[in-house]
């Protein structure tokens, strides 16, 4: 649960930035690049959280809800940083 929590408030935080910096500089095309970056650094972290927690474990005392839970949170933010990365070059 720790690891999902801490996920969440990256999650929070990165795309809180990539939005800031989007309005503030009014899209121009290095702040594009740079929110495309960030956007790729959250890909390949919530990308490895969901191949972390997704893994089958045999240790006792472990919830396989939990982990379910915070895998499918994970794929979801794999997934809006990729239509984001789109989002950013389209719009």
């Amino acid at each position: 649960m720790a690891i999902a929590a801490a996920d969440i408030l990256g999650a929070i935080l990165s795309f809180g930035g990539i939005v800031i910096m989007y309005a503030v500089f009014d899209a121009n095309i290095v702040i594009k690049i740079v929110d495309f970056l960030l956007l790729i650094g959250v890909l390949l972290i919530t990308a490895r959280l969901a191949m972390f927690s997704l893994r089958p474990r045999y240790v006792a005392g472990t919830n396989k809800i939990s982990q379910i839970v915070a895998g499918i949170y994970c794929i979801c933010l794999v997934v809006s940083s990729i239509y984001y990365m789109v989002q950013i070059f389209i719009a």
